[in-house]
């Protein structure tokens, strides 16, 4: 009887590397991102892993396990141990001060002011350190943060809805929905999240319809993008100069008479007197009282239209 083949011996590390390899991982980032190791430990132990023919390296830089890596037995004995190696060195101890919030890492190397490879070096070894953790497993680089970071963060669908609805103004979910590019049952179930953690509020529209307005939440949250394509504000119900001179002669008056603004805009009062009774069909302006000829002031919906074609006039 042919004496049984004694298992292979490997350290701790070697031994994570090559299930990693038979997991499927193939590049050395994801490899020591899986093993929890730095780049330049986990390049040290897929050289001996090759050294032993358990795994190689192709033309385009992929790691592989070998015949022998794939079905071999082993025993697995402690890494020896590395002065100093668990203790953040200055460039790692600056990404750290730095990430007082979760931050892509196009940012990270944005504000240290390094080529997004060492970015990569240096979240890698602390993540290897146990001090950061990754938003995304599957896209890890998208969002850094430090370990314990209780941040909700979003997907990346939430990301661009959030990003999309403007400071400024409220909008409705097909604006939003046109600016992001999602189907509109999606927007909508994200916009009710949205609400559900203050992230967005709920606004009654000039045509019967939900606007979202963001909140200060909303704006403080870290993925929301500064320079993503905002959503345009919805059609309002009036829009012509005359409409906008007509209510704010009103209001600066606080309440007027139809010929009050006729004399004050000389408009003819046929034509003056057609488009008061068309606003107060609109909603946007009422009498102040049951009396015939009491004057007209403007209603909520009124004063909200006004400062919205104010504001887009200024823009």
């Amino acid at each position: 009887m042919m004496p049984k083949a004694p298992n292979l011996v490997l350290t701790k590390s070697q031994a994570a590397c090559l299930i990693a390899l038979r997991d499927g991982k193939d590049l050395k980032t994801k490899i020591a991102i899986q093993v929890k190791l730095d780049l330049i430990k986990t390049a040290t132990e897929l050289g001996a892993l090759a050294r032993q023919g358990l795994a190689k390296q192709d033309q385009a830089k992929r790691w592989h396990t070998t015949a022998r890596g794939k079905a071999c037995r082993f025993e697995i004995v402690p890494d020896r141990l590395r002065r100093n190696s668990g203790l953040p060195g200055p460039g790692a101890q600056r990404l750290l001060k730095l990430l007082d919030r979760p931050m892509r890492w196009i940012e990270i190397a944005e504000q240290l002011g390094v080529s997004h490879q060492r970015v990569r070096q240096l979240v890698i070894k602390l993540h290897a350190q146990g001090r950061v953790s990754f938003g995304d497993p599957k896209s890890p680089f998208w969002i850094v943060m430090r370990a314990g970071d209780k941040t909700s963060l979003l997907s990346r669908d939430e990301e661009r809805v959030l990003s999309a609805i403007p400071r400024e103004y409220a909008t409705n979910a097909t604006k939003i929905r046109l600016a992001v590019l999602l189907p509109e049952k999606k927007v909508q179930q994200i916009l009710e999240r949205f609400v559900a953690r203050n992230y967005v509020t709920t606004l009654d529209g000039f045509a019967d319809e939900t606007v979202y307005r963001i909140t200060a939440a909303g704006l403080k949250h870290p993925q929301r993008d500064q320079c993503a394509r905002r959503a345009q504000a919805p059609r309002l119900p009036v829009e012509s100069d005359r409409v906008h001179a007509v209510l704010s002669t009103i209001l600066e008056a606080r309440s007027l008479r139809i010929r009050g603004v006729r004399d004050a805009l000389k408009i003819p009062h046929a034509s003056i007197n057609a488009l008061m009774q068309y606003l107060k069909r609109k909603a946007l302006v009422q009498k102040t009282s049951r009396e015939l000829n009491a004057p007209y002031e403007l209603t909520d919906k009124g004063l909200e239209a006004l400062a919205e074609m104010t504001r887009r006039h200024a823009a």
